[in-house]
């Protein structure tokens, strides 16, 4: 609440039952806003997701102004929300102004940090600037180790930066990160998840470029059995 400043007599009172009432309206219906765009979403529904994230976004703006951390959100849930529509360039942008936000208010390490680095770098990955792209993953990887230790979170992240090296035809460089990744997945989610299936598949193409095409089959043939909900082979060693 502000100081008291200037002769406002007995005004104040006045001022000061106002100006909470108005700043919780505006809190309110961005909360309402953001949700309906997080919902829309997860239902698969972009387009009235990206509706409501732009109308958060201008909620955000107006009620706290462009560096809140609420506009913040705003932006990261927006840009999550034009990946998913495909329109990446503008995704680029929001996250890239989100990211900016984010570092000032929590800092370049936080975790909260790295979710945005992560959600950035998918989408200068879908770009093809796979050069930055692995600069924010190796970034994310440091950053959710630190934060999470063994995590499915830092297991997503060393699958991630194992991708985009991949992409770059670095299969030697990525084939230790995926490897490690699956370690983690099977160890934290078990060895039926589809998030393991999903590496081993990474792993599989990985493999097959080595030109080590029976380890590829067995993890392609482990992947398959995942998705169709079978047993699993045992990890090849």
């Amino acid at each position: 609440m502000p100081t008291e400043r200037g002769p406002l007599g007995r005004c104040l009172p006045v001022l000061l039952l106002c100006l909470p009432l108005t700043v919780l309206a505006g809190e309110r219906e961005w909360l309402g806003l953001l949700d309906q765009a997080t919902r829309n979403l997860q239902n698969g529904n972009v387009q009235h997701a990206e509706t409501f994230a732009r109308e958060a976004l201008a909620e955000a703006e107006k009620t706290f102004g462009s560096a809140h951390r609420a506009t913040d959100r705003s932006l990261s849930t927006l840009g999550l929300v034009l990946r998913f529509a495909r329109k990446y360039e503008e995704a680029e942008r929001v996250l890239r102004r989100a990211l900016a936000i984010r570092e000032k208010t929590l800092g370049a390490e936080a975790a909260e940090t790295g979710i945005l680095l992560n959600n950035l770098g998918d989408v200068l990955q879908a770009r093809r600037q796979y050069r930055e792209a692995e600069q924010l993953y190796r970034r994310v990887v440091a950053i959710f180790t630190k934060a999470h230790g063994e995590d499915p979170k830092t297991a997503a992240a060393l699958n991630n930066l194992g991708a985009v090296l991949q992409a770059q035809d670095r299969y030697r460089d990525a084939e230790p990160l995926l490897l490690r990744s699956l370690a983690i997945k099977e160890k934290t989610l078990g060895p039926s998840h589809a998030s393991v299936a999903h590496t081993l598949n990474n792993l599989a193409e990985v493999m097959q470029a080595l030109g080590r095409p029976e380890e590829a089959r067995r993890m392609r043939d482990r992947a398959l059995a995942i998705h169709a909900g079978g047993s699993t082979p045992s990890k090849p060693h």
